[in-house]
């Protein structure tokens, strides 16, 4: 019984609607959900069914909207002061129209109607952001893109459980980093899982970019090792969707968002779990030791090469990496071996 999230070219608001759907079944079924992008549409395939007589509520249900590591407050961070609000709003309509929602998302032909429902929040589509986002002492403001109910909610459960909100403070002003993984082929057992993969101690980065590159190597470290103990790689994720929220006078907006692909470290799991071991260790060095006051060369060169995969920027980051040596702020056990130099030039010369 597969279901179908087809795309509307809103690519966050898209992929946040796929994870919110795989939490929905999971909590429903309380079994594996399978994600696979089919390039028009998120395919989901649930292990099980829903019972007869399902309903959200219980424990894993309640979670979802009071454990801490749930961001709603980031995703309605545009709407200052109505964040518990927003949160409830969504929980009353995914409990009240779940059945109807997923009825409509068995058809292949389901399509969302921009224009009618909800204003989508900034702290969750950046292309969907347009004017004053919470009251005025005018009363001001402007109109942004609406969607229905149902999806709407659907999109901002599958950011805050599975989305992740870095805070960030840049020449003096206040930033969230928000990334959230693309699945391409991926299974969902539950959304910590997830954020697992995504949410790591905290580094000071010199910008989303930055960010965007260390976290897609911290999420290859983990499939890698996944991919060693399974024998191939069963989980494969294509991108990471980034964007930054910054503080606008009375108000906070998102930046433009993009996309980190990551089709280069998952075929190089795939072709070798172990031989990737060392490259991976060595650029989440290059990420630790760049996040450290004076080698913010160092966390630029590893961060252009993760986005690029050239020639040029490898031989950056071995050039800035031999500046440090000499500079004797690395140590002898930090030194990469042939074999991660090998991998680092094998996905270079793909």
């Amino acid at each position: 019984m597969p279901f179908f999230v087809t795309k509307t070219g809103l690519d966050a608001f898209d992929v946040a609607r796929a994870w919110g759907l795989a939490v929905l079944l999971n909590v429903l079924t309380k079994d594996e959900v399978r994600l696979q992008d089919a390039g028009w549409a998120f395919i989901l395939k649930p292990e099980g069914h829903p019972p007869n007589n399902a309903q959200l509520n219980g424990l894993s249900w309640g979670t979802l909207f009071s454990a801490e590591d749930v961001q709603w407050e980031q995703v309605f961070v545009t709407y200052r002061g109505r964040q518990e609000t927003r949160k409830q709003q969504v929980r009353q309509i995914l409990e009240t129209q779940w059945q109807s929602l997923l009825s409509d998302l068995q058809r292949p032909d389901n399509l969302v109607t921009v224009g009618q429902g909800i204003n989508v929040p900034g702290g969750l589509e950046p292309a969907a952001f347009k004017g004053l986002r919470h009251d005025t002492k005018s009363h001001y403001g402007e109109e942004q893109l609406k969607v229905p109910n149902a999806h709407w909610a659907l999109a901002c459960l599958g950011m805050a459980t599975c989305g992740t909100y870095r805070f960030s403070r840049e020449a003096g002003q206040t930033n969230w980093l928000v990334l959230l993984p693309v699945p391409q082929d991926a299974r969902f057992n539950y959304f910590r899982d997830v954020q697992e993969l995504m949410r790591h101690p905290g580094l000071q980065y010199t910008g989303i970019q930055n960010a965007a590159a260390h976290y897609a190597v911290q999420l290859a470290k983990h499939l890698r090792r996944r991919a060693a103990a399974q024998g191939n790689l069963q989980d494969r994720f294509s991108a990471i969707l980034y964007f930054t929220l910054f503080g606008a006078g009375q108000q906070t907006k998102p930046s433009q968002g993009s996309q980190l692909n990551l089709m280069p470290l998952m075929e190089a799991i795939q072709r070798d779990p172990d031989g990737t071991e060392p490259m991976l260790n060595w650029l989440d060095y290059c990420f630790c030791l760049g996040a450290t006051k004076g080698a913010e060369d160092l966390a630029l060169a590893a961060t252009e090469l993760v986005m690029r995969w050239d020639l040029d920027a490898y031989e950056r980051l071995v050039r800035v990496f031999a500046r440090f040596i000499a500079k004797k702020r690395i140590r002898h056990e930090n030194l990469p071996d042939e074999r991660a130099l090998t991998e680092v030039m094998r996905n270079v010369t793909t």
